[in-house]
């Protein structure tokens, strides 16, 4: 499984480095739109999260790593060491991937919320109903204002997509196989122990425990970027709120064609949600659908795991791991 998913990734990847060029591409462009399209007294900070942020995520993964390594080291010691032994304990290929596709996946999902949110805090700075302000705002500037809006609201929006087009086919990737890693590591859980034939009670708790540790860093990792994903439509969809607050029979007929066409705008891009390449929308939605094939998937294991193949799979991981010298 391990290989699969290394090899699936690394190739569709490649396959969509293309469309990650153009969503680098979109973004710049949209920050340059940004400061250049818009009125000086309009404009307003942009959002930013910090490096400390970051730095946070990093140092917590990376203590993770080490003491899952440690942890290995303890419950199956080195007998030989060679460069598969190495390789298995030191260098864990998948899960080096799964945390550059997340954090990256995640890095421009929260940059495309904050540029939304950027958005939203410009609409906010309109004069209350758009109405004109002597001396302060003029109805010429509020109608230049709503329409660079709505064009920045349109760049967003298609820049989305590209990356649904570029992570997608990573995401649905990465998705489906760790579905199916979680799945395994459950059915280990319920039907089959690591530790049966050790007499040490706390090497038999702790090698129990290293499929709970497993799965959860898949649901660490899946929810993240779940959450990230329906961050970015709310606020992709909160302008909506602002729209529909606005009372269009008190405005100008230039300004009641600028909102409407706004409102049209936004139902043409409705269906640009982040996606898994099309196959699904990510939102919270795919929470309750994950935890469903889950369950049925681990009930259908349930029922086959006297079936031959699910022992002779069993079997074939104990026959693995003696391979490499680990005791289970």
């Amino acid at each position: 499984m391990i290989l699969y998913k290394y090899w699936v990734i690394i190739i569709t990847s490649k396959i969509s480095e293309t469309w990650i060029i153009k969503l680098i591409d979109g973004i710049i462009e949209f920050d340059q739109k940004l400061t250049s399209s818009l009125p000086t007294y309009f404009k307003v900070q942009k959002r930013k999260f910090s490096i400390y942020y970051w730095n946070k995520i990093f140092i917590s993964t990376s203590l993770y790593y080490i003491a899952l390594t440690f942890l290995y080291l303890y419950l199956w010691p080195v007998k030989i060491m060679d460069i598969t032994t190495f390789v298995l304990y030191f260098i864990r290929v998948s899960f080096i991937i799964d945390f550059t596709l997340i954090v990256s996946s995640y890095f421009y999902l929260r940059n495309l919320e904050n540029r939304f949110e950027t958005l939203n805090d410009l609409w906010r700075c309109l004069p209350e109903g758009l109405l004109a302000v002597p001396d302060e705002c003029s109805e010429y500037d509020i109608v230049i204002m709503v329409d660079n809006i709505r064009t920045l609201h349109a760049v967003l929006s298609d820049i989305l997509r590209i990356f649904s087009r570029g992570y997608g086919q990573m995401l649905l990737a990465y998705f489906v196989l760790t579905y199916i890693d979680t799945l395994c590591n459950i059915f280990y859980i319920v039907c089959f122990k690591y530790s049966s034939e050790d007499h040490q009670t706390l090497k038999k708790v702790l090698k129990e425990t290293v499929p709970f540790i497993l799965s959860l860093k898949n649901i660490i990792f899946t929810m993240s970027i779940i959450t990230a994903a329906s961050r970015v439509n709310d606020k992709k969809r909160h302008i909506i709120s602002y729209l529909r607050l606005t009372k269009i029979s008190k405005l100008s007929v230039a300004l009641k064609i600028q909102v409407k066409m706004f409102m049209n705008q936004i139902s043409v891009f409705e269906s640009d949600e982040m996606t898994a390449f099309g196959i699904f929308s990510i939102n919270m939605n795919l929470v309750i659908s994950i935890i469903i094939l889950l369950i049925s998937g681990i009930s259908t294991m349930i029922q086959m795991k006297e079936h031959p193949m699910v022992l002779q799979t069993i079997n074939t991981t104990r026959i693995l791991y003696q391979k490499w010298n680990i005791s289970v």
